[in-house]
């Protein structure tokens, strides 16, 4: 599979691309910039990760994972919205505010702006505390968990074939008015490796089988 990462020239972008072009996936690094990207991607080593603009991440990952930092998420996600329609988005971004804080958009999460600035993509929340210099150390198993959710049964689903191939464990969170949650509990998660002086700290959710399915989708609120 190809994999389009927007913003990926920082910390958790480089990360995924280490991971996903260990699994074998082909992954263009997208930046503001072509030659920004380039560069990144040729210090990675990583013979399956190329560099390029942010649009041609777009246009040309079969899943488009957004990693940039909050500040630029709405203007970069307005502006490639016509390239991503029909396709699976990952939103990975952390709202983070003063002092490490949950800083979210009006929308209620980073995932939730996404969805509403590219109606015709399918946005999936993930990835957000997942440990970045864990998925760069690449000869370390990635033993934490991935907490998704999303409005698109089919796009979950990809997204939790995704998270397999490079050795983690995805957990269906269910529909989109997850993601606040998700994202607040990266920002715990941040906290936690601050508070502890650690890098590597991440989310395991205890006592579920390794081939458990969700068996009822809970109901969403009226409107």
């Amino acid at each position: 599979m190809r994999i389009g990462i927007l913003g990926g020239t920082g910390d958790l972008g480089c990360g995924l691309a280490l991971r996903l072009g260990a699994a074998g996936h082909e992954v263009v690094l997208g930046s503001r910039s072509a030659a920004r990207g380039q560069e990144v991607a040729a210090r990675l080593g990583q013979p399956l990760v190329h560099g390029a603009a942010n649009a041609e991440a777009a246009r040309d990952g079969d899943v488009v994972i957004v990693a940039c930092p909050h500040e630029g998420h709405a203007a970069l996600v307005a502006d490639l919205a016509p390239l991503l329609a029909g396709k699976v988005v990952v939103d990975a971004v952390v709202p983070l505010g003063a002092g490490l804080t949950y800083a979210p958009p009006p929308d209620g999460s980073c995932a939730q702006e996404a969805q509403r600035l590219a109606p015709d993509a399918k946005v999936v929340a993930a990835f957000h505390s997942v440990s970045a210099r864990l998925l760069a150390e690449v000869g370390r198993p990635l033993d934490q968990d991935v907490l998704l959710c999303g409005n698109d049964d089919a796009a979950r689903a990809v997204v939790l074939d995704l998270v397999a191939s490079i050795g983690a464990r995805g957990v269906d969170a269910g529909d989109l008015r997850w993601a606040p949650t998700l994202e607040a509990l990266a920002v715990l998660v941040i906290n936690l490796n601050v508070r502890y002086g650690r890098r590597h700290l991440g989310i395991r959710i205890a006592h579920l089988p390794a081939d458990a399915r969700p068996r009822v989708r809970p109901a969403r609120p009226a409107p």
